[in-house]
């Protein structure tokens, strides 16, 4: 019995011996039915205006993937057809192409130097070489041919005939691009090879490989040399040649230093002397890269694609108008002015109308319309909402509260500007805002909750209610009033216009106190710089690094309404010194919407040192002792302490909405890193440590101790923010 086990423990160990050192079927040259299988569908590749796709091929009696370009203006022009290039890889795969390839595609659709176009990244296996072998296991040429190109036009907006299609293609694809594109001439009308191989008609040459791996594929693909000739390029470019002479339009591309250059110069002799009319485009120092070929090709790439498929579009203008959005289940709408053409990007400026206004009266009045025109801009004027008889307010939560206590306008300006950049051509980093009266008090209001949204504001004969809560990062503001305007004293408190008082829930906050705020906010220079002309006295608190500016215009003989109107009522003309349009414009025009800051990339790092933390697990919550402990003694300095009051609560749940800020009320720090656990604060002692709160995205909260040392103690007083 024993020698019977120990015979087979033999036996056995001499198999995996054997079974170790076996090449599998596929290392033979012969992939498995299943490893064929799985190469039918790729991994999915993640990329901009990229998707991934599969369907059900007959030929191969399987699911094939593919990945797809899609440009912008296929969503935008939702009744347009659009030609197709089928883009065939070399050897190896290509999905790790794909996000170079379609970003160049990209770049050059949106450039306009061609006209838009998909693009089907076809899957051709590993070395596929897009035939059909000749033992019937890999049919690519007919899941292309047959299979592929009748979903996609099935599946998408396409010109369904050949002058809407394309073969394109690198190394292993230039030569699949050729064979498919000479033999099936009704199918396809343009044909790109790139850097293509393999073209020596005996396949005895084949620079990019040694002869084992040669013969291994002359084995697996083509069984012998004779089925190799037959489906070859060169037999059938002979073959074809009256057919592909009629329409087709051929290239032939290689760099100079490509190994395949030779085999691709002799082919072009070959195509010459079968007068079939072709670009050959030898490229000096190229060597055998896809990336390269094309970028070397320059435009002369585009312009062959401009001759297959036309070329792009004049300029579609974009018509002023009414446009309308849903939020929240309500129809809003706003009226577009000198919008782009299609294709290209123009700042913005929304322009909000005062109380009892609307956006066709604040059009007709503001003069916005003209200067959009002259300084190359759009004028977008935002819709309020309608409280009875064509009377349309803003929902600041202080004004006007019981008449649209219901509308979410920070919703609403939150959707135009999605709108406007999506589809009308706005430049997200050039998105301003506006307002007169109510509408000014709007744009203080959305100043403060987006920040990272626009690029400048400028309310008008407006002010704050509160200033509760702060910017999430500086934001370049003009802030223009009249001294002798008696609905929106410069003083603050209740309006002297008893219909404005009556629907006044909260005083103004003093204008000196507003332009203080945003100095702060901003970190502008503490010290203004006073210029005067005629009535007008212009401040203008400079941007230091890391801030913005903060500019305040005071008109003495100014009263209330959009600068340039004529008075609505007698004794309280709008300010006549200048245009509200143009002056609003004229601080707009150099301004663009900066990258919002990183916390460890603040101008001043500024220190929260962490003390005494007690942590326990919260899944959505982060670990505060992870806190920064890194900044220079100076910078430290820049924290003010709080009054001694505000101590921490053992225990306590930090409460959300809470932001670390500095002594000029601007962000210090934002918590940007995986939510893992919440610090629980030991209690704080009197003149020591106190309670700093951080808040980010609505998701982290964080509650610690902090020791301030600092220079200025006492300067700021009040509740926390």
């Amino acid at each position: 019995m024993f020698k019977f086990a120990r015979a087979t423990l033999l036996g056995l160990a001499s198999m995996m011996v054997l079974a170790a050192h076996a090449k599998p079927a596929h290392a033979q040259g012969v992939p498995s039915a299943s490893a064929r299988a799985q190469e039918w569908v790729t991994p999915a590749v993640s990329a901009p205006r990229v998707s991934f796709h599969t369907f059900d091929s007959a030929a191969v009696k399987a699911k094939v993937s593919y990945h797809l370009y899609t440009p912008a203006a296929y969503a935008r022009e939702p009744e347009a057809r659009f030609p197709v290039v089928y883009w065939l890889h070399g050897s190896g795969g290509g999905t790790a192409g794909i996000p170079r390839l379609a970003a160049f595609v990209d770049e050059a659709i949106e450039a306009r130097t061609t006209r838009p176009f998909l693009v089907v990244f076809v899957n051709g296996l590993a070395q596929g070489m897009y035939v059909d072998w000749k033992d019937g296991s890999t049919p690519i040429e007919s899941m292309i041919v047959k299979d592929l190109v009748p979903h996609i036009d099935a599946s998408f907006r396409t010109i369904a005939a050949r002058e809407g299609r394309m073969l394109d293609g690198f190394s292993m694809g230039g030569y699949g691009a050729a064979r498919l594109g000479f033999k099936f001439t009704e199918t396809f009308r343009a044909v790109s090879m790139l850097g293509a191989g393999p073209l020596d008609p005996d396949f005895e040459r084949t620079p990019r490989a040694n002869p084992r791996s040669r013969d291994g594929l002359l084995e697996r693909v083509y069984g012998d040399r004779a089925y190799f000739r037959e489906v070859s390029p060169w037999e059938l470019a002979a073959k074809h040649a009256e057919a592909i002479r009629k329409d087709t339009l051929l290239r032939v591309a290689v760099g100079d230093r490509d190994g395949t250059f030779s085999l691709n110069e002799e082919f072009h002799e070959h195509l010459a002397a079968l007068k079939i009319p072709h670009e050959w485009t030898p490229l000096a120092g190229v060597e055998h890269d896809p990336m390269q070929t094309l970028k070397a090709l320059g435009d002369g790439n585009w312009a062959f694609y401009r001759k297959a498929f036309g070329e792009p579009a004049e300029k579609v203008a974009r018509l002023d108008g009414e446009i309308t959005l849903k939020v929240k289940d309500v129809e809003r709408s706003a009226i577009v002015v000198n919008p782009p053409p299609v294709g290209e990007l123009r700042p913005a400026v929304l322009v909000l109308h005062g109380g009892m206004g609307s956006a066709e009266q604040m059009r007709t009045t503001s003069g916005f319309d003209g200067v959009a025109r002259a300084k190359g801009f759009m004028a977008v004027y935002a819709q309020g909402t309608d409280f009875g008889g064509g009377r349309r307010a803003w929902n600041t939560g202080h004004l006007l509260r019981r008449q649209v206590r219901d509308a979410d306008d920070i919703a609403y300006l939150d959707a135009l500007i999605d709108t406007l950049v999506r589809e009308h051509g706005a430049d997200p980093a050039r998105i301003f805002m506006t307002g007169g009266s109510n509408g000014g008090m709007m744009t203080f209001v959305y100043a403060v909750a987006r920040a990272e949204r626009l690029a400048a504001v400028a309310p008008v004969v407006a002010s704050m209610f509160t200033f509760d809560a702060s910017p999430d990062m500086p934001l370049p503001i003009l802030i223009i009033n009249g001294a002798k305007d008696n609905e929106v004293p410069l003083a603050g408190g209740m309006s002297e216009n008893p219909l404005v008082r009556n629907a006044q829930s909260t005083p103004y906050k003093p204008l000196r106190e507003v332009v203080d705020f945003w100095v702060k906010a901003n970190r502008s220079a503490p010290e203004g710089k006073s210029s005067t002309s005629g009535s007008v006295t212009t401040t203008v608190y400079a941007a230091r690094p890391g801030g913005a500016a903060t500019e305040f215009i005071v008109d003495s003989d100014g009263g209330h309404g959009w600068p340039g109107t004529r008075a609505r009522r007698e004794g309280n003309a709008p300010i006549a010194s200048f245009k509200g349009a143009e002056r609003v414009w004229e601080f707009f025009a150099d301004k663009s919407r900066a990258a919002k800051p990183k916390a460890a990339q603040a101008s001043a790092k500024l220190d929260v040192e962490i003390l005494d933390v007690e942590t326990f697990e919260f899944p959505d919550l982060i670990d505060a002792s992870r806190a920064s402990r890194t900044a220079s003694e100076p910078a430290r300095r820049r924290l003010l302490p709080r009054r001694d009051d505000q101590r921490c609560r053992r225990g306590a749940r930090p409460p959300e909405g809470h932001q670390l800020r500095d002594q000029r009320g601007a962000e210090l720090e934002r918590v940007a890193r995986a939510p893992a656990r919440q610090a629980r604060p030991r209690a704080c002692r009197r003149d020591g440590p106190l309670v700093r709160r951080v808040h980010h995205d609505g998701r982290l909260r964080r509650a610690a101790c902090a020791r301030l040392a600092d220079a200025d103690r006492g300067a700021r007083k009040g509740p926390w923010p």
